[in-house]
């Protein structure tokens, strides 16, 4: 008794983007854009079932993606109280007097997420 055997996935990168192109019309797909690789090069892709064609433009990308973080501080509550830039950060102690759920007795039974929150009450929101 012979196995059938079908394709799950058939991916293989193109040298360029005018192959991509070719192949993409040849086969009835759309080239579309992925996205930056990790050294900011676009990656573009056309799919037909399951057979993927790739290629990476070299250059800069394209449609760069802007970083941008944003500190918790910026979305304190209007009600935060505020208090002296340097001032000491009071610590809640530990409800059970004993050590923390990981065993540092510097941990507090409510975990760092209250060490992080007392400091966050602590620096003034300019």
């Amino acid at each position: 008794m012979s196995a059938v055997r079908s394709t799950v996935c058939d991916l293989r990168e193109l040298p360029t983007m005018a192959a991509l192109t070719a192949w993409a019309t040849a086969h009835g797909a759309a080239v579309t854009y992925l996205g930056p690789d990790l050294q900011g090069h676009a990656v573009y892709a056309a799919r037909r079932g399951p057979i993927t064609r790739v290629v990476v433009v070299p250059g800069p990308d394209p449609h760069p993606h802007p970083l941008t973080w944003h500190s918790p501080l910026e979305t304190l509550p209007a009600d935060a109280p505020t208090r002296a830039a340097g001032a000491a950060v009071r610590v809640p102690a530990a409800r059970s007097g004993g050590p923390g759920p990981s065993g540092d007795p510097c941990v507090p039974a409510g975990g760092l997420r209250a060490v992080w929150m007392a400091a966050v009450r602590a620096v003034s929101v300019l």
